[in-house]
């Protein structure tokens, strides 16, 4: 039998013939990665088994990028006001961290887009641009008040109330349809990697019954007649 049975394959060489599925947003070396993890676990030995590992491959790796995307959306959701899964704890360290890199045109910018509206009259009311000397003692006084007395009092609620509006927040961010959406995603994506794992396997058994087979021709001796 040919020693290239015994060999193991070389995850890189095969990786870099691998067509990355990606987006923009993704890491292509990412995605190669997992394809070479995959190559090293699961051996494929042939074009047939190597396309089955690289359908593997794009399964997982699909799964990850639902996974991301409702990561992302569950943050933009957070992060927006206008949104019934606001989370104003977020909103105000967002707004604090912008106003601290550009103080000069971070209200203009991020308030709306970060604070409730009512967030908004109380800094604008309890300090007015007018009676601040420069523009980064105003954002400073603003950082302050944020930091010194509306995180502490959002950041002290009863944990009882926090896990109930915790969970209001994720009805409102990930609503039943879409929540069935994401299950049954899943379920097509596990049933493509579980056909290919399958397709994977029986091609294996198939060549390993071929090699038996040849073996054992190899191995049979012409009988001798004796006149």
């Amino acid at each position: 039998m040919s020693d290239r049975h015994h060999r193991r394959p070389n995850a890189q060489k095969h990786a870099v013939f691998a067509v990355p599925t990606v987006v923009p947003g993704e890491d292509p070396i990412e995605f190669a990665a997992l394809h070479s993890a995959l190559i090293e676990e699961l051996v494929p030995d042939g074009a047939s088994e190597e396309d089955a590992v690289l359908t593997i491959t794009k399964g997982i790796w699909r799964k990850r990028r639902v996974q991301r995307f409702i990561d992302v959306q569950l943050m933009i959701n957070t992060s927006d006001p206008s949104h019934p899964s606001y989370d104003p704890l977020l909103g105000l360290r967002l707004f604090v961290n912008r106003m601290e890199r550009d103080p000069e045109t971070a209200f203009e910018e991020y308030a709306s887009r970060c604070l409730r509206a009512d967030m908004m009259r109380h800094l604008t009311n309890k300090f007015p641009r007018l009676n601040f000397d420069s523009t980064a003692k105003w954002a400073q006084a603003i950082i302050s008040e944020i930091k010194e007395s509306l995180l502490p009092k959002l950041d002290t609620q009863e944990p009882y109330v926090a896990i109930v509006c915790g969970l209001a927040s994720s009805a409102a961010t990930l609503a039943w349809d879409t929540f069935k959406q994401e299950l049954a995603r899943d379920e097509r994506l596990d049933a493509m990697i579980d056909r290919a794992i399958k397709r994977l396997i029986q091609t294996k058994a198939m060549k390993q019954m071929l090699t038996q087979a040849g073996m054992e021709t190899t191995h049979v001796r012409p009988t001798t007649t004796i006149a």
